[in-house]
């Protein structure tokens, strides 16, 4: 096996990190919304809890402290108990049914409860639909507005308390007009790079980063604080966007070109992902809203004028023809390191 294709194999391996979801909550089994159009607030904290809505107006985290707190569900029946041995759920709960915490057949919120330990830890997280039920009010509405009130009942420590708060809504952007900057953008992006893999190259390197940094602003979003898994999911996305650019500026033009390709389907992958904060008022993410937008415009953008680059067989053909850009190769990685250090 030649080293170019150790190189190639290596990159592919490397850069299936791309494909893993990001912000995915283990509590819940599924990932966590890119954007919304609604907030839940906390007005009304219950003394020596702390909470915190999460995913806009989606999920509450809680944390019990030294208390015992349980949370009734929609019908007033046992739904999660924190004490002093970590965090439990009744798998006999209609809610837990309703909100797939666990798909267990013996859903009855009359019988007897059957705990399940979900943590040894006091605190917790979950997708908690009472924050969210105020969201039909906001159709129709042009303008930001307050929808009401919402609450979540809590006992504590034997004491009856709760927990409320104001479900804000903000109104979306105009969808057509970012499709549209993304269709342009991307089309005289294609015929760029159609014509000239040098090109291709160029808007792969300018993809890398800007994908890390929609990646880590999402891994870091949201949470009080950044579990194991989200510092790994950190490390292994620095360590993915290192391999992409050390691929780029590989001597081999062959490897360059493959790797182009790599981060063309990373680029749109992550663009996919986050499709919502183009057309949703807040993006979740640690980056302004208007900044991550138009990260995620440039990773469609990028993602498919490099993906057309790296399969075009018009510039293959003016390659072997001309056999000119193989022979400016070192001068090219001279001119991106030189630009680098500038």
């Amino acid at each position: 096996m030649n080293r170019l294709h150790r190189s190639c194999i290596g990159l592919v391996v490397i850069a299936a990190a791309l494909a893993a979801p990001s912000v995915a909550s283990a509590h819940m089994g599924k990932t966590a919304p890119a954007a919304t159009d609604f907030t839940a607030r906390i007005t009304h904290m219950v003394a020596g809890i702390r909470a915190k809505a999460v995913d806009g107006d989606q999920t509450l985290w809680l944390d019990a402290g030294t208390h015992t707190v349980a949370v009734p569900g929609i019908q007033g029946e046992p739904l999660l108990r924190f004490d002093r041995r970590g965090v439990w759920l009744n798998l006999r709960s209609l809610t837990e049914r309703i909100d797939r915490f666990d798909l267990r057949p013996d859903a009855n919120p009359h019988a007897p409860p059957l705990w399940h330990r979900l943590t040894g830890a006091h605190t917790y997280e979950w997708h908690e639909h009472r924050l969210h039920l105020l969201e039909p009010l906001a159709r129709g509405l042009a303008k930001p507005a307050a929808l009401g009130t919402w609450t979540i009942p809590l006992v504590v420590d034997g004491r009856h308390q709760t927990l409320a708060g104001v479900l804000d809504y903000q109104p979306p952007p105009s969808m057509l007009f970012w499709i549209g900057i993304v269709v342009l953008l991307a089309a005289g992006g294609a015929f760029v790079t159609w014509r000239s893999r040098r090109t291709t190259i160029l808007l792969a390197l300018a993809a890398v980063p800007i994908v890390w940094a929609l990646r880590i602003a999402r891994e870091l979003y949201g949470r009080p604080a950044v579990g194991a898994i989200g510092w790994i999911e950190v490390a292994l996305t620095s360590l993915v966007g290192v391999a992409l650019l050390y691929g780029l500026l590989h001597a081999e033009w062959g490897v360059r070109v493959f790797v182009a390709f790599l981060t063309a389907f990373g680029s749109l992958y992550q663009g996919a992902t986050m499709y919502a904060v183009l057309t949703h008022a807040i993006a979740l993410t640690l980056l302004p809203t208007e900044v991550a937008r138009v990260g995620v415009a440039l990773t469609l953008v990028l993602g498919a004028a490099t993906l057309i680059g790296s399969w075009n067989p018009l510039s293959e053909r003016r390659r072997a023809h001309a056999g000119s850009e193989d022979d400016d190769e070192p001068a090219f990685i001279a001119e991106v390191v030189q630009a680098g250090k500038r």
